[in-house]
């Protein structure tokens, strides 16, 4: 296979998937302002006052993370739609990895450490501080290697392209 039908193939599957990804996160979207938000909303509307604003203040506090997660996503799929366009070099590559690294460890870090403290100052017990979540640990870790290896392939680049000047 030369090179010329990897690149057309990569384009293509690139396309196909970044379809995919926009209905992936078009859903995600809409699960999550249906489960977050429905029932809350209706409350507010029916009961008004100040027990269902707090509650729907609590529901868009337990959203954020979410909301980090669902923009890896974009990213992902806005990375995709530049592989479709031919855009199969470093810097694509770097700022997709940078991108989804940061939202990773971002949604990771807001649902560990602060959505507790957020829910607890609302006046809800969550009975911690800190939400031991081994997904969400795992999701930041992740989060942190992308951001890592994209300063990597970043500072690889910049080597290659001193070594091809040399050369």
């Amino acid at each position: 296979m030369t090179a010329k039908d990897t690149t057309a193939r990569i384009r293509s599957r690139s396309g196909q998937l970044r379809r995919l990804m926009t209905l992936l996160v078009t859903l995600l979207t809409v699960l999550l302002v249906l489960e977050r938000f429905s029932a809350v909303t209706l409350a507010l509307v029916r009961e008004g006052g100040g027990e269902a604003a707090r509650r729907w203040a609590q529901q868009g506090v337990a959203a954020f993370p979410e909301l980090f997660y669902l923009l890896a996503l974009w990213w992902v799929r806005q990375a995709l739609a530049a592989f479709a366009r031919g855009e199969l070099f470093t810097p694509t590559i770097t700022r997709a990895l940078r991108r989804v690294g940061v939202m990773l460890a971002s949604g990771a870090l807001l649902g560990v450490f602060i959505v507790p403290s957020l829910m607890r100052a609302l006046g809800f017990q969550p009975g911690y501080v800190i939400a031991y979540d081994v997904g969400g640990l795992v999701l930041g870790a992740v989060g942190l290697a992308l951001t890592l290896l994209a300063h990597v392939l970043t500072h690889a680049s910049a080597l290659q392209s001193e070594l091809e000047e040399i050369f």
